[in-house]
């Protein structure tokens, strides 16, 4: 009887036959997973560091759900850690002056207009085999199959579910090629006509991208903030109110690398254009209890006091302890880790 060859010899025997790096042990480090923060602290700290290379990471959610904001500032901070990001832009919104004032530095973006979504899956594939770090797909839900450009609205009919087929043929192709690139596609909902039980809303581009997905990030509204104002018409003042800032929830829908259906809420303040981190800093500590009640009103943090819930935030900042509670809290969180935005992981 033949003795059985180790695992380390197999490996051995089978890059010999087939080529180097055939095959390789679990242990490998090709194996470790590495993201690239979003900039976007409660998006981070959901994800557990950020979006992970060699991966797909899908955002989807109604309008105005900031989907397309974390998308750019994921750019940013993949540009800003000195890594390459490139936009595959089929819904052609691309702002320059928007995006630089996220952060993202526009002349070393590459961006793509695609006519049709078979453009999109080549381009896309050939940065991937370029070891791209980021690339972003805004959105999947606009992107045109070749077919359906061809025929006319008005004499041709549509087979349905041609960009079902596309997405299910671009994530079999562009996995199959990718080592290291970060992969963020952001898309709609839509809902389903006839549904009468259970949850009618879906996505575009059929049930490829979802199940390719290692994270699936859902987007929502989730309430606003508003102060009263004065508002002059003619001869008359009236008193109304205006909205100064709204609050998103994320849920993760699916995550194969760290706990699913777990949410975060953070507030996007309209004034400054920016997702208040210090407020969400503030009320994730208290919910983990990082930040402690010590007696009645006051609540207490690295021996620093304030008195009420709503003096906290202004302690923080007043005492410059938002690192440190950042960090208090993604160590209190089991198996999340701080990605360090100097370094493209």
């Amino acid at each position: 009887m033949s003795e059985r060859l180790s695992p380390a010899e197999l490996v051995k025997m089978v890059n010999e036959a087939i080529g180097p790096d055939a095959i390789a042990l679990g242990s490998d480090d090709r194996f470790t997973t590495s993201v690239l923060s979003t900039g976007v602290l409660p998006i981070d700290y959901l994800l557990g560091g950020g979006v992970p290379r060699n991966r797909w990471t899908e955002f989807f959610g109604d309008f105005s759900t900031l989907k397309s904001y974390v998308a750019l500032r994921c750019i940013a901070e993949t540009q800003q850690s000195g890594g390459t990001a490139s936009l595959i832009d089929t819904e052609h919104s691309f702002d320059p002056e928007w995006a630089e004032s996220l952060g993202v530095n526009t002349k070393e973006l590459l961006v793509l207009h695609p006519e049709t979504g078979e453009a999109a899956v080549d381009v896309t594939e050939m940065l991937v085999r370029a070891d791209t770090d980021l690339v972003v797909w805004d959105s999947v839900a606009a992107t045109l199959p070749l077919e359906e450009q061809s025929k006319s609205e008005l004499k041709d009919k549509h087979q349905p579910a041609r960009l079902a087929a596309l997405m299910s043929r671009a994530t079999r192709k562009i996995t199959a090629c990718n080592r290291r690139t970060a992969l963020l596609c952001v898309n709609q909902t839509r809902t389903s006509v006839g549904i009468v039980f259970g949850n009618p809303e879906t996505t575009p581009g059929g049930k490829a991208l979802p199940f390719y997905a290692s994270h699936r990030i859902s987007m929502r509204k989730s309430g606003k903030v508003t102060e009263a104002v004065k508002v002059t018409h003619g001869a008359d003042t009236k008193q109304t109110t205006k909205t100064t800032a709204y609050t998103i929830r994320a849920t993760i829908e699916k995550s194969k690398l760290t706990k699913p259906f777990q949410d975060v809420y953070f507030r996007f303040d309209l004034n400054t254009g920016t997702v208040d981190d210090v407020q969400f800093l503030v009320d994730t500590a208290i919910d983990r209890g990082v930040i402690t009640n010590t007696k009645g009103h006051t609540w207490e943090f690295e021996g620093h006091t304030a008195k009420g819930k709503g003096a906290i935030p202004a302690m923080i900042r007043e005492h410059d302890l938002a690192e440190t509670l950042q960090q208090a809290i993604f160590d209190s969180r089991r198996g999340a880790t701080r990605v360090d935005s100097s370094k493209v992981g």
